[in-house]
């Protein structure tokens, strides 16, 4: 068994990447300045923590560890106070994610759903690994989004009136049922059995109503122009889904465009998509996913509808709120995380204190981090583990990095 010396601290990342088809060839490799040989394939996420599928690992001198062995190994010195209370491991998980091509529309079970999915899953005998599997992990995966550049995404139903409208104007006989559906009494109901509506069309019909959408998406640029990114989205998504029922997403869900430095907080329960941008993404320490479309991967309808949250949901837009220490926070109301951000200037260090675990990641710039034993320079694209239990440390330089911690 490995223990720490706090004077190794802080700790140097080696992060895994995800290779998704939706990644990018370019933001990820840009960050961490790859050679041409190394941008061949699209990168998707940069995960940075303890997920047992894919840890982190740290560098002590001349060896390294997967994190979550090392913080199993000191976990009162990595975790804290928290460490003698809720959680045995680091209950974040802390990304980059680089959307060329959208991803999944899709959904996270809240931490109920995700300890009885999982325990009905693993008695059920399915590997971990296998297409059909749901539950990775026993946790709840609430989550931020943070732009790094212009960033789209749809998250959460739209109001019932607004999805009438908007279906209406497609004009699609394949879809009468489905208005139908969301003309219910009861709008819980008019949610439910409309997407349940939505995935039952048989294949044929959800061909023909690809075909309807492309005969009609001109007119509808030109003649409801409030409109344009939606119908520009499904465009998209008609052409590189075909037959696929929830390419009119854009329709029941709402579309946002956040400015570089804005975020997102997706609660438990929330359908939604993330389109395309580069980002930092924080998230409970989980890899829980039901999909609702857009995808080749497994759909389990049955239990994405048994996780959602039918009613109107629109997130706020999040600005980050800076405080006199010079860190920008952005509000999350979970305790497992807290995502933050530093924007370094040469004439004003910034001091981290003590009593959290950390994960820093410098996206622009250099800097020092430093305590009274060990000083290391963090440049673009490198990231760290800070434990706990240690001394204040003293950020100085310039540029911008983002931090993740535990919430309050």
């Amino acid at each position: 068994m490995m223990k720490a010396n706090i004077t190794q601290l802080p700790l140097l990342l080696r992060n895994p990447i995800q290779a998704y088809a939706w990644g990018s060839k370019v933001w990820i490799q840009d960050l961490l300045d790859l050679s041409e040989s190394e941008r061949q394939s699209p990168m998707a996420e940069l995960w940075m923590g303890a997920h047992t599928r894919s840890p982190s690992r740290v560098v002590l001198d001349s060896t390294e560890k997967p994190l979550d062995e090392f913080i199993q190994e000191n976990r009162l010195l990595c975790l804290g106070e928290i460490g003698n209370q809720k959680y045995t491991g680091l209950p974040f998980l802390f990304k980059l994610l680089a959307a060329d091509a959208p991803l999944s529309i899709q959904a996270h079970p809240n931490e109920q759903q995700a300890k009885d999915g999982f325990a009905r899953e693993e008695k059920a005998g399915i590997p971990l690994s296998a297409e059909n599997r749901n539950y990775k992990d026993p946790n709840h995966k609430p989550e931020i989004i943070c732009a790094l550049t212009n960033f789209t995404a749809m998250c959460g139903f739209r109001y019932l009136n607004e999805i009438i409208s908007l279906v209406s104007l497609l004009e699609a006989p394949q879809l009468h049922t489905c208005l139908e559906a969301l003309n219910k009494a009861e709008p819980a109901e008019a949610y439910k059995d409309f997407l349940h509506s939505l995935f039952s069309l048989p294949q044929n019909i959800k061909l023909e109503l690809t075909e309807r959408l492309k005969e009609k998406l001109p007119e509808l640029i030109i003649n409801a122009p409030s409109y344009a990114l939606e119908w520009k989205l499904i465009e998209q998504f008609a052409a590189a889904y075909p037959g696929d029922s929830a390419i009119i997403a854009p329709l029941y869900l709402n579309v946002l465009s956040l400015k570089p430095g804005e975020a997102l907080f997706l609660p438990a329960g929330i359908l939604h998509a993330y389109v395309h941008g580069f980002g930092v993404e924080l998230m409970a320490n989980s890899d829980n996913v039901l999909r609702g479309g857009l995808t080749p991967k497994y759909v389990d309808v049955k239990e994405l509808l048994n996780t959602l949250r039918f009613e109107p949901y629109k997130p706020e837009i999040l600005q980050p709120i800076t405080g006199s220490d010079g860190i920008s926070s952005y509000p999350s109301p979970v305790d497992e995380f807290s995502l933050f951000r530093i924007d370094l200037k040469a004439a004003y260090p910034v001091y981290l204190p003590a009593g959290k675990p950390i994960i820093l990641i410098m996206i622009e710039g250099s800097s020092n981090i430093e305590n009274l034993h060990n000083k290391l320079e963090l440049t673009k694209g490198k990231s760290v583990f800070i434990p706990a239990v240690r001394d204040e440390l003293l950020l100085s330089g310039s540029g911008t990095l983002f931090g993740a911690t535990t919430g309050a």
